[in-house]
């Protein structure tokens, strides 16, 4: 093998690196969101399809946050590395923690309005 081939090898492995950078935060965060949405299905869908996935919404999306945080890291310093999957996922693994929690709170303020 000629260091021709070695060099073209070589950033052609870089380049796919840096392609799949953050694709896991981001299929992570995608898929915590969607898991929110599940309880509004149509009623047709059988129930353990519509509010199982509900139980894993803050699991997958604390997941989501701690593999964006740790690609975003990974990459700091690098030029030209593609940091938009990895904040992508950040931004979707947190929403998908946020909603929850505020609906949690809001729920909670409006039960001890009712009861004052």
């Amino acid at each position: 093998m000629s260091s021709d081939e070695q060099i073209a090898g070589s950033s052609e492995q870089v380049a796919a690196q840096q392609e799949s950078t953050g694709t896991t935060a981001l299929v992570l965060g995608a898929a915590a969101v969607s898991m929110v949405a599940c309880p509004f299905l149509p009623p047709l869908v059988p129930i353990w399809v519509r509010f199982l996935p509900v139980y894993f919404v803050v699991p997958v999306g604390i997941s989501a946050v701690v593999s964006g945080i740790i690609t975003l890291r990974r990459l700091r310093g690098r030029e030209g590395a593609d940091r938009f999957r990895a904040r992508a996922g950040v931004v979707l693994g947190a929403a998908a923690v946020l909603i929850p929690l505020a609906v949690i709170v809001w729920g909670i303020w409006e039960l001890n309005q009712a009861y004052k």
